[in-house]
């Protein structure tokens, strides 16, 4: 096999790719416009929920419930002193929801009663259901903190004994009964191979890191599927194709070339985007060595995958564009930008058999979980490029 054949024609496919605008666009831009909107919506870089506020009760107690609300990365609250001018607020659209503080909270709470909320939402289904599950969580985090240092202070002040029904209880047994009281039921939620999820392990699971995954992933989709498989169609509709093959360079040259540019193509651009996102995130990955072969059989599936359509296709137009379609779908059901579980069953059943869905398991098996390659699906090596040169005889 000569050297030569190989590196032209690799050389005329990274060429072709660089001149093409829109192509360069949907491989580097286009993931990155992606990776910033999705982590400045779930990545805690800016409120959620704009929420409008009419503390009637301005109690102590009301303060610092609303100076908490207030300072997590969620919300954003906006204070009224009239209920129906907060009511027009969140009417005209500029709020999400209207929390509205009664008064006598703050006294409630520390007579020992029930104190109320009231919370109204927009009428937008999704908005009123995300914004509602997440004000029940907090007043929960918030209820049990207030329960605990109520718990603190009575045992503070309680005696070491307690009369209750002919005999006295130990200031210990009562303690223990008001805090199983207090929260009877607990769940501990922990992953198989780390440790249990507290504030201090918490660094453990940054959502950044997938996105590195999602980086990596999308280049397989598109430079490497849909772009072997554009620009080889693109060379059928040119001729380009018969002229290559009436070159001294045996098929298995020109197969060589075809996948040397290609690798090439997928690396640098993998490496563009992944630099970016760590620039962007600085997210905590367990980085290894193993992500090569990984990422080098990602790349071999995706170019093979792209080849083949066009190769077995008697339409070459026709398969570039239905390849740019399925990779545009296969992006949002690979588990790229959301899990797989969020999917209905008959579309994850699907899901589970693309390739790209294995290289995000095993990218994020290897990144973000720490695992080992034998833990790992790595993706299958395709077989396109044994039946690449039949791509000589569909023409």
């Amino acid at each position: 096999m000569k050297l030569n054949p190989i590196i032209e024609v690799a050389r005329k496919d990274m060429l072709s790719f660089f001149r093409s605008k829109s192509t360069l666009f949907w491989t580097l831009t286009f993931p990155l416009l992606m990776m910033l909107l999705f982590s400045s919506m779930f990545g805690g870089r800016g409120a959620m929920f704009t929420i409008a506020v009419v503390d009637q009760d301005g109690g102590n107690v009301s303060k610092a419930f609303l100076e908490d609300l207030n300072s997590t990365n969620v919300t954003r609250l906006v204070w009224f002193s009239s209920e129906s001018d907060a009511k027009e607020y969140v009417m005209d659209g500029r709020a999400d929801a209207l929390l509205i503080v009664p008064r006598g909270f703050s006294d409630n709470l520390t007579s020992g009663l029930t104190a109320e909320l009231r919370f109204y939402t927009s009428e937008d289904p999704q908005v009123r259901t995300a914004v509602t599950n997440m004000l029940n969580g907090f007043v929960d985090a918030f209820s049990e903190e207030y329960r605990a240092r109520a718990l603190a202070i009575l045992e503070e002040y309680m005696p070491p004994e307690i009369p209750a029904g002919g005999r006295n209880l130990s200031r210990d047994i009562v303690i223990s009964f008001l805090r199983s009281f207090g929260k009877p039921v607990r769940i501990r939620i922990a992953s198989i191979t780390k440790p249990e999820l507290t504030s201090e392990t918490a660094a453990y699971w940054k959502e950044e890191g997938h996105w590195i995954t999602v980086m990596l992933a999308y280049t397989l989709i598109f430079s490497g599927m849909v772009g072997a498989a554009s620009l080889l169609a693109y060379e059928k509709l040119l001729g380009t194709v018969k002229r290559l093959i009436a070159s001294p360079a045996s098929r298995w040259s020109l197969l060589a070339g075809k996948l040397l540019g290609g690798l090439a193509i997928l690396t640098l651009s993998q490496l563009i985007l992944v630099l970016l996102t760590i620039l962007w995130l600085r997210p905590e990955l367990n980085w290894t060595p193993l992500i090569i072969p990984v990422v080098i059989a990602g790349d071999l599936a995706s170019l093979g995958l792209g080849l083949l359509v066009v190769e077995l296709s008697p339409n070459p137009k026709a398969a570039s564009e239905a390849v740019t379609t399925v990779g545009i779908m296969i992006q949002f059901v690979s588990g790229l930008y959301f899990p797989l579980s969020f999917l209905p069953d008959p579309l994850r059943a699907v899901a589970e058999i693309i390739p790209f869905t294995w290289a995000v398991k095993a990218l994020d098996g290897l990144l973000v979980m720490g695992k080992g390659l034998e833990s790992v699906a790595a993706p299958v090596i395709s077989l396109a490029s044994a039946l690449f040169p039949r791509w000589a005889e569909v023409e």
